[in-house]
C-alpha cells in the first residue's frame, strides 16, 4: 500500500497469546493516538491488532520477514509489528528489537525488557514506526557506566537482511531478561495445575493442626528454626516438580551454556515462586481452619500456657511447611505435560517442544 495511493498508513500489530497478546491490546489505542499527533501531515494512522502467531523455524526462532509479504498481501497492511515473548538471538546476543526497512517490518523481544512498561512499548513502537517509515535512526550506543552496566547497542546483520537489532550486553542485560522471561512464564498459572499436589499439601497440613504434637513443636521452635523449615520445605518442593516434570532444560546450538544458565534461572524462580504462592495459600486456610475447629482453652491446656495469636500462627506455619512437603509427593500424580504448559508461555512451550523434538509441538 502506497502513501501517495491514499492518506491512512494501517499498521498491522501481532502479538504471540499471553502476556504480549495483553500489551497489544492494551497499547494499540495510545499508539494510534500518538502517532496521529505525531504526524500532522493529514496522514491517518489506523493499528489493527491481530491475534496471529508467526510459526518458528526449527531452532525455535521466529523468522518475520519470511511472512511479512503475506500479511501485507492478506490485510493490506503497510507496516507489520510484532511482539514476542521467546528470546531472540543474534550474533550469540540476545536481543531487544529487530528492524528491517526493506520489509516494513519490526519486532519487540518482550523479555529483554524486563518488566515492559506500556509507555516504553509505545515508545519503542513509534520510533520503529518512523525508522520504517524512512524517517531514520541514529545507533543506539551503549551507556558511559562501562559495559557491565550497558543495556543496549545496535549493530547490523553481515549477512545483507537489512535487519537492525537492538542487542542486551552486560550483566544488567541478562537481569532483564531473566526478570522478563518469569513475567511471560506467569507463575501463578502453576498453582491451579498443581491439584494434587494441593491435595496432598492440604491432607497432611490438615494432619499437622490436629494432631497435639505438633502443637507442642510449633510451640517450643525458635522463629529462626521455623524459618528454616519453612525455606527447606519450599526448596523440596520446587526441585521435586523441577525434575519429576522434566523442566530443566539443556539447550543446545550456540550460547549453549549462557542459555543453559538463564532459561533455567527462569525456570527455577517460576517454580519457586508458585510454590511460595502455594505456601502462602496452605498458610491461610490452615491458619482458619485452626482458629475455627481448636479451642483457645483447649490449646492452652495442652500447651501448659495461655494460648495467643501468636500460638496459632506458628501452628499454621509448621503445620504449612509439613502440607508443603506433603505437597511434593501429591504432585507426582499431576501430569507432566499439564505442568509443563502451566509453567510456560504459549510460545516458550511451542519452543521446548521444537528443539526436544516432541511430537507435541504446535504450529501457529
Amino acid at each position: 500500500m502506497d502513501k501517495t495511493e491514499t492518506d491512512t498508513r494501517t499498521v498491522g500489530l501481532l502479538a504471540d497469546p499471553g502476556i504480549a497478546q495483553s500489551l497489544a491490546n492494551r497499547v494499540a489505542s495510545r499508539l494510534e493516538t500518538v502517532l496521529n499527533e505525531k504526524y500532522e501531515d493529514g496522514t491517518r494512522w489506523v493499528i489493527e491488532v491481530d491475534p496471529v502467531s508467526l510459526p518458528m523455524n526449527e531452532s525455535g526462532q521466529v523468522i518475520v520477514n519470511k511472512h511479512v509479504a503475506r500479511l501485507r498481501e492478506k490485510y493490506g497492511w503497510e507496516f507489520v509489528i510484532y511482539l514476542t515473548d521467546v528470546p531472540q538471538y543474534e550474533r550469540g546476543q540476545p536481543v531487544r528489537s529487530i528492524i528491517n526497512e526493506a520489509h516494513g517490518a519490526a519486532t519487540l523481544v518482550l523479555p529483554s525488557m524486563g518488566v515492559p512498561r506500556r509507555r516504553a512499548v509505545v515508545r519503542f513502537f513509534v520510533q520503529a514506526l518512523h525508522e520504517l517509515a524512512g524517517g531514520g535512526k541514529p545507533p543506539t550506543r551503549p551507556t558511559s557506566l562501562g559495559r557491565v552496566l550497558s543495556v543496549q547497542v545496535r549493530i547490523e546483520d553481515s549477512a545483507d537482511s537489512g535487519d537492525h537489532y537492538d542487542s542486551i550486553e552486560g550483566l544488567r542485560g541478562r537481569v532483564l531478561l531473566v526478570v522478563g522471561m518469569i513475567l511471560s512464564n506467569r507463575p501463578w498459572r502453576l498453582v491451579p495445575r498443581l491439584s494434587s499436589a494441593l491435595a496432598g499439601a492440604a491432607a497432611t497440613g490438615a494432619f499437622g493442626v490436629f494432631y497435639t504434637s505438633i502443637w507442642s513443636m510449633a510451640d517450643y521452635l525458635s522463629f529462626r528454626r521455623l524459618v528454616l523449615i519453612t525455606v527447606v520445605s519450599i526448596l523440596v518442593l520446587t526441585t521435586w516438580l523441577l525434575f519429576h516434570n522434566r523442566l530443566w532444560e539443556r539447550p543446545k546450538g550456540a550460547r549453549r551454556r549462557e542459555k543453559l544458565l538463564l532459561y533455567n534461572i527462569a525456570t527455577v524462580f517460576t517454580v519457586a515462586l508458585a510454590a511460595a504462592a502455594m505456601y502462602a495459600l496452605l498458610f491461610i486456610a490452615l491458619l482458619v481452619g485452626s482458629l475455627v475447629v481448636i479451642d483457645q482453652a483447649f490449646l492452652s491446656f495442652e500447651l501448659g500456657h495461655e494460648a495467643t495469636m501468636s500460638e496459632y500462627l506458628n501452628l499454621a506455619w509448621l503445620a504449612a511447611s509439613l502440607g508443603t512437603l506433603g505437597g511434593a509427593i501429591g504432585s507426582s500424580f499431576d501430569e507432566v505435560k499439564s505442568v509443563q504448559r502451566a509453567t510456560f508461555s504459549h510460545r516458550e512451550f511451542e519452543r521446548r517442544n521444537i528443539e526436544f523434538g516432541s511430537s507435541d509441538a504446535e504450529e501457529p
